[in-house]
């Protein structure tokens, strides 16, 4: 018994050695050794960066309120980190810096551990605290100025906030001129997402739609069903110099961050391969309807009959000087879900001042149609006048009738090589006619 007792205590004792060999054998190296390695790793990465590191800050991951400074979106900054401590950071915005080039060069940082490496920007930057500063309302704009260091390489420094958890990315700075860095920043965010754009996402196989782009934060909604806010999902977005960053990735892999814009072929396309496109046009016409404050203006080259309805309005007005005074504000397609019990119209509007002077008179003619779309095509057909005003400048200024007529037909929706990514500043309506459009907010009902 006493044998047995004594075996038993032998091949647990045995047991044990085992597994504590098997544990020193995962690492090579101390845990207070491995972690002072990936501090020094840290800091070496981000003081070797000869011009600095541009970063798509993002303070949080909150859910998107139209006008809210709380709501998660990405910024642009540019920050150089000195091994005497000091920092430099550099923005621009309207949030905080009133859309100017602000720079603050009199604060520190610190790479500490905190189970793992964590950046810290540990003295006052009036450029960067200014997120995390809480202000009057105790909250402020829900930033974070301590992240966890999740990688750094000379190529990439990824974080994640301390404390609201969203992921910024760092990268080296090309240029290191901040007016030109910022201002192709903001070229690449209007040739993207100008006209309020809307763009499909392919994806592990399946597509979406994306909005929003121009307000820093994508909503998104299922690939050819209205744009719907009940519906719609957030994903936080940073506009760059040679394309998008994004807060969180799509999908399964959040760590997706990073896209690309391709000119030639007129996409974003990320490292792992999701990519971002114009899509099907003739459904992207369709869906660009949802959002009532939105329609397609068409080009008034388009159109032959604009100079006689010109000259016909300047007989109205008895304006001497010769159509000087008459301005066309827009004419095209719109949609209607909430007035009028819905419906889809057609639409001219323009503005004269009588006698050349005095009050712009401003009018609109409109005519109901219906409109049928699907990824083959759009048709516009049965053309019927809206009211009574549209009757009376039909009257009066028959060219009118003219211009609307030439909205109505069988198109196939054409990118335009200008606007490969972004149809809503410019595409093709191609069938008897070609009209050339514009996602607009002028063409209203």
């Amino acid at each position: 018994m006493k044998a047995k007792y004594l075996l038993l205590i032998g091949l647990f004792a045995a047991t044990m050695v085992a597994c504590s060999r098997d544990e020193e054998s995962l690492f090579d190296k101390p845990a207070a050794v491995r972690a002072q390695e990936a501090i020094d790793n840290a800091f070496d990465v981000l003081t070797t960066a000869e011009n600095g590191w541009e970063m798509a800050y993002f303070p949080n991951l909150e859910t998107y309120v139209a006008n809210s400074k709380t709501s998660s979106k990405g910024y642009n900054m540019v920050l150089k980190f000195n091994k005497n401590g000091n920092v430099s950071v550099t923005a621009k915005n309207n949030t905080t810096t009133s859309n100017k080039i602000m720079t603050d060069t009199a604060s520190t940082w610190a790479v500490k551990s905190d189970y793992g490496p964590i950046l810290t920007f540990d003295t006052y930057n009036d450029v960067f605290h200014a997120f995390s500063d809480p202000k009057e309302d105790g909250a402020g704009l829900l930033g974070d100025y301590e992240f966890l260091i999740l990688k750094a390489t000379p190529e990439l420094v990824l974080l994640k906030g301390k404390k609201h958890s969203a992921y910024s990315v760092m990268r080296p700075m090309k240029n290191p001129d901040m007016a030109v860095y910022f201002a192709a920043c903001e070229k690449m965010q209007k040739m993207l997402f100008g006209n309020n754009n809307i763009v499909t996402l392919n994806h592990d196989n399946q597509k979406m739609y994306l909005y929003n782009g121009s307000e820093g934060q994508f909503l998104s909604a299922a690939y050819g069903s209205p744009l719907v806010a009940e519906t719609t999902t957030y994903h936080p977005v940073c506009t760059t110099a040679d394309g998008v960053i994004v807060s969180v990735g799509f999908g399964d892999d959040k760590h997706d961050h990073i896209f690309y814009y391709d000119s030639i072929k007129g996409e974003l396309k990320s490292e792992k391969g999701a990519v971002m496109n114009a899509g099907n046009l003739n459904t992207l016409f369709g869906a660009y309807f949802t959002d009532n404050a939105l329609g397609w203006a068409v080009d008034p080259a388009s159109i032959a009959a604009v100079p006689t309805f010109l000259d016909q309005v300047n007989t109205i007005a008895n304006d001497t000087k010769k159509q000087s005074n008459i301005k066309l504000i827009g004419y095209g397609f719109k949609q209607s879900l909430n007035m009028y019990e819905g419906g889809n119209f057609v639409t001219v509007q323009f503005a004269y001042k009588k006698d050349g002077k005095g009050k712009e008179q401003t009018v609109k003619a409109s005519w109901t149609v219906n409109l049928t779309i699907d990824e083959n095509g759009i048709v516009v057909s049965d053309i019927v006048p809206f009211d009574d005003n549209t009757n009376r400048w039909i009257m009066n200024a028959p060219a009118i009738q003219e211009i609307a007529d030439a909205l109505i037909g069988s198109f196939c929706a054409q990118p335009s090589e200008a606007n490969l990514f972004n149809a809503a500043m410019g595409m093709y309506l191609e069938g008897e006619k070609t009209l050339m459009v514009s996602g607009s907010t002028k063409v209203q009902m």
